[in-house]
């Protein structure tokens, strides 16, 4: 049965998909690092038609071969990770010398509390860089030597969830498909050579989602139940580790109510299903709080040091958001990170904060009006999503000369195509840009023809709340990052919707 809330929100999903691909093709919004149309274009469409026409051969619908493509995957992203290693800087150089001091016994300075009060939600990151140094040490390594594996172990297992989500929905063919799509966007990107919370977040982010999935699906109550519970305890662990995957707690709850009128249910088994969720969402409070206090240990910081009150409150963050700058490169950074804001709110409190950020709203809605606000949030739709390479090397100074050491052999070839100065650098993100945006049009295009089913609505949903995020709050392409696999995975359970020469949509 259908359900006119869930029919409109895949539709609005769909059209969203599709304008930022369009966009992303006829019209890019500049980003770090810059696309060729003439190779982009052509490729994308090449792989859009590549979709639409070509079949998946026998061979990769054997029941191994998931497996297989998950742990190859992250052999593949373990060694790419390893070889494109670098001097990073930003959060991640920050938070990696507090666990390197807090492990060396060294107190954090006042300074560190200072960073950590305005950025509470980096202690679990803190927690678990400060556990890969004392591994590091017990074996005589380095930090990155033990955390660059843990991505590429967390890219092996999103890989199989990946396929748990599409194979349900599309079978093995579209999943085998979707793992390689998220291998090339996600396990060979040279964020796997940064220990940072995108790579940590994302395998209970796309784990989530597929219990989420089975839960969903018909079957025992009691097994559900269980699926459910865990689906809840993996969206909060990555909630813990990234803020944005709260936006999959809410998708879940909005798509199990929705999914109460898409089939006959007396009005008490209606209200469990209402309560349930709301017990669910308790569930994701809890044990985010428990495990927040547990990472709180785990780091070593003294938190009563943390100032609460030095951390902006979410009006702050929707200021941030509304703020346009322009790059000395002339790149435009629609509401992203900016040093001037944050400095005219040290040592601030929250009332303080507030009024800043409502007087800088003020002063943006009086400065653009009606239509100069729509065509920022438009175009800052258009940049976040614009970008396969996800900011990649665009953080802090990540991106000056000099970054990777000279290498040769095969590591040396890994800096050519993952370097952002590397001589294949350019041709690799053109390559990439391009397969990320045929995999927009095909998620976007699919969702305008897709026939109702709850698991296609909780992943658009998913895809929806980002988007919803990104553009309220500060963002960047990176923040959608962690959730690429989410729409890797919806491309492909609605890819047997795309219309074809002689076919007619599934109903």
């Amino acid at each position: 049965m259908d359900t006119p809330v869930g029919r409109a929100l895949l539709r609005l999903t769909g059209v969203s998909l599709v304008a930022v691909a369009i966009v992303g093709v006829v019209a890019p919004r500049a980003v770090n690092v810059a696309h060729r149309p003439l190779v982009v274009v052509p490729a994308t469409l090449g792989l859009l038609a590549l979709a639409v026409l070509a079949r998946v051969p026998g061979w990769a619908k054997s029941r191994w071969l998931p497996a297989a493509t998950a742990v190859g995957g992250a052999v593949v992203a373990g060694a790419v990770g390893m070889m494109t290693g670098y001097r990073y800087g930003w959060d991640a150089r920050v938070v990696m010398d507090m666990a390197r001091a807090l492990q060396a016994g060294r107190p954090l300075t006042t300074d560190d509390y200072d960073y950590l009060s305005l950025y509470p939600n980096n202690v679990p990151l803190l927690a678990i860089d400060r556990m890969g140094v004392a591994v590091g040490q017990a074996f005589s390594l380095s930090p990155d030597a033990i955390l660059v594996p843990l991505n590429a172990a967390c890219v092996g297992v999103t890989l199989y969830a990946v396929h748990l989500v599409v194979v349900r929905v599309a079978g093995r063919g579209p999943a085998f498909a979707a793992q390689l799509a998220t291998l090339v966007l996600v396990g060979t990107s040279p964020w796997l050579a940064v220990p940072y919370t995108d790579f940590y977040a994302m395998p209970f982010v796309a784990g989530g989602v597929a219990l989420a999935v089975k839960a969903l699906a018909p079957g025992p109550r009691a097994s559900r139940i269980v699926l459910w519970s865990l689906s809840v305890v993996c969206v909060a662990v990555a909630y813990t580790i990234k803020t944005t995957p709260v936006v999959v707690a809410i998708a879940g709850v909005l798509t199990a109510v929705v999914a109460i009128f898409d089939h006959d249910l007396l009005p008490g088994r209606r209200a469990g299903v209402i309560a349930a969720c709301a017990v669910s969402m308790a569930a994701f409070v809890g044990v985010g709080l428990g495990l927040s206090a547990a990472a709180t240990t785990v780091s070593g910081v003294d938190s009563s040091r943390i100032d609460a009150t030095a951390t902006p409150p979410i009006l702050w963050w929707v200021a941030l958001g509304a703020d346009g700058q322009r790059t000395p490169g002339g790149v435009v950074n629609y509401g992203a990170y900016s040093r001037q804001m944050v400095d005219a709110v040290t040592h601030s409190d929250q009332e303080q904060m507030r009024a800043y950020a409502a007087g800088f709203l003020g002063d943006r809605w009086a400065e653009r009006g009606l239509g100069g606000t729509l065509a920022f949030y438009g175009n800052k739709a258009a940049w976040n999503w614009g970008d396969g390479m996800f900011w990649a090397w665009g953080e802090g100074p990540d991106s000056l000369p000099g970054a990777l050491a000279p290498a040769t052999g095969l590591t040396g070839a890994v800096h050519e195509l993952n370097g952002f100065h590397g001589s294949g650098y350019p041709l690799r993100v053109d390559l990439t840009q391009a397969l990320w945006l045929a995999v927009l049009l095909v998620a976007g295009v699919g969702l305008l023809r897709a026939p109702y089913r709850r698991e296609t609505l909780l992943l658009a949903v998913s895809v929806l709340g980002i988007a919803a995020f990104t553009l309220v709050l500060q963002g960047r392409s990176r923040y959608l990052f962690a959730f690429v696999p989410l729409v890797v995975a919806l491309a492909g359970t609605v890819h047997s919707s795309l219309p074809r020469p002689g076919r007619r949509p599934r109903t």
